[in-house]
């Protein structure tokens, strides 16, 4: 239980910072990529036989294949959450990201067949789409715009490879050392396209990073590997199956996030974010308590 309350904080935490980094002017490319080298360099000192463990990783289990392809997806939708939390809210960018549970709930009924889709979680996942869309809702004198709903419609879909691949492949590590290399491999790839995005910057010319786009990256690192190596371990665990444990964890996430967003940076919200808040919980909750 401890594990799955840190993931929920250390997750919900991501997004403050996003918020964070905006009012002080971070540049939020650079501490990603920092955030990233971070959470590597962490998951790295996790693993005790590391040399073995890598001997291992290179003769390409279903585990480390898919850890290292995820790298990709994590920094792409980590920049579109940054950005949503800025342009959109930070209460959006949680709810669009945490929605992804109901679309990993229909892959998780696809590949397991322990699994099932029930009328309930029908209403669940129809619940959740329209959750996302009226939390987006933004009131502008020029009426609705189309990108507040590209943004979080992109995060969703990321988001749901995500929380599905990280759960699906966390049954193939076969011991601790295996699961904790896992769990950093996608912050390898991540940071490695990012140091290669800023190289090619930099050689463009006109580019230019301080020392405090890199603390504050590294602290981001600090609190994005806990949220996946907490996640991780309460799917381990094996207290609850892997289809309460995401329900529970994103739940959790979105209502605090939300609260916390409000209480922290006085974040404004009309009816429709309230609404879309308040069909967004309800989804989740019945995902939840259908398991």
């Amino acid at each position: 239980m401890i594990f799955l309350l840190f993931s929920i904080l250390t997750n919900a935490a991501i997004y403050l910072l996003f918020k964070y980094f905006d009012i002080k002017g971070i540049k939020i490319f650079e501490a990603i990529v920092a955030n990233y080298i971070t959470a590597f360099s962490i998951g790295i000192f996790m693993v005790d036989d590391l040399s073995v463990t890598v001997n291992t990783a290179l003769q390409w289990p279903i585990w480390s294949v898919a850890g290292i392809s995820l790298g990709g997806i994590f920094i792409a939708i980590f920049y579109f959450m940054a950005i949503t939390a800025q342009k959109v809210g930070v209460s959006v960018a949680t709810i669009a990201s945490k929605m992804s549970l109901a679309l990993a709930v229909i892959l998780f009924a696809l590949t397991d067949p322990n699994e099932t889709i029930g009328t309930i979680k029908t209403i669940a996942i129809l619940l959740a789409i329209a959750g996302v869309v009226f939390a987006s809702l933004k009131d502008a004198p020029g009426g609705f715009n189309a990108k507040m709903i590209i943004y979080p419609l992109i995060i969703l879909l990321g988001s749901t490879v995500i929380d599905f691949s990280i759960a699906h492949f966390s049954n193939f590590p076969t011991n601790e050392n295996e699961m904790n290399l896992y769990s950093c491999l996608p912050f390898m790839t991540a940071g490695l396209i990012g140091i290669t995005v800023i190289i090619i910057k930099y050689f463009k010319g006109n580019y230019s990073v301080s020392f405090r786009d890199i603390a504050a990256g590294i602290f981001l690192g600090l609190v994005n590997y806990g949220s996946i190596y907490f996640l991780v371990k309460s799917y381990t665990l094996g207290i609850w199956p892997k289809s309460t444990v995401l329900p529970l964890n994103n739940l959790s996430v979105v209502i605090v996030g939300a609260f916390a967003s409000i209480l922290i940076f006085k974040e404004k919200l009309s009816a429709k974010n309230y609404i879309g808040i308040a069909l967004s919980a309800l989804a989740l909750a019945l995902l939840l308590f259908t398991q």
